[in-house]
């Protein structure tokens, strides 16, 4: 088994410090990050005399502080929150609970730190109300009509033409489980 040398033990906690300061970024925007200073690291460290602590001590000042660098990189300092895990649920079945829960769903999507801002614009507007338009939708007839027995058709109240019906509640159905299922995989990843 290899020993690390006290410089070695210095980067080490460095990186780990910054990966732990970027875990609210996208994984690959933060690995993208995660190399770049680590190559920058090794460069520094060819140049060094030696292997010294205090040189790499002094050249990890120069890269700077990882929460700064995390900063810069747009990464969060406030970790997810426990209720961010039902804002997907509310936003997608919310309409039910007498509509309260979907507005409820939309507040604590946009108080969240764990979405940007078209997560936050999607999860709002793409079919508000969740699968409750489901529901709406699936209430309207494809088609009303009295028929006597003559050849004459009379339609009455609001209808859709069947084919134009089904592909509305698709679309109803898709569009929320799509929101909810993005919003979700986001919060996980953050």
């Amino acid at each position: 088994m290899t020993t690390r040398t006290p410089a070695e033990t210095l980067v080490s906690r460095y990186l780990a410090d910054l990966d732990r300061a970027l875990r609210s970024l996208a994984a690959p925007r933060r690995r993208q990050i995660m190399e770049e200073i680590s190559a920058h690291i090794a460069e520094g460290r060819a140049e060094l005399d030696g292997d010294d602590e205090a040189g790499v001590r002094a050249l990890l000042d120069r890269v700077g502080d990882p929460e700064l660098i995390a900063e810069e990189a747009g990464a969060s300092a406030e970790p997810p929150r426990g209720s961010d895990a039902w804002v997907p649920w509310l936003l997608l079945v919310g309409g039910f609970l007498l509509v309260v829960g979907w507005f409820a769903g939309v507040l604590l999507l946009w108080t969240s730190h764990a979405w940007g801002l078209r997560d936050k614009l999607l999860g709002t507007f793409v079919l508000p109300g969740g699968l409750l338009g489901l529901v709406v939708l699936g209430g309207f007839p494809t088609s009303v009509g009295e028929c006597s027995g003559t050849s004459t058709c009379v339609s009455s109240g609001f209808s859709l033409p069947f084919p134009l019906g089904i592909v509305l509640l698709l679309v109803a159905l898709v569009a929320p489980l799509a929101t909810a299922w993005h919003l979700d995989r986001i919060r996980r990843r953050s």
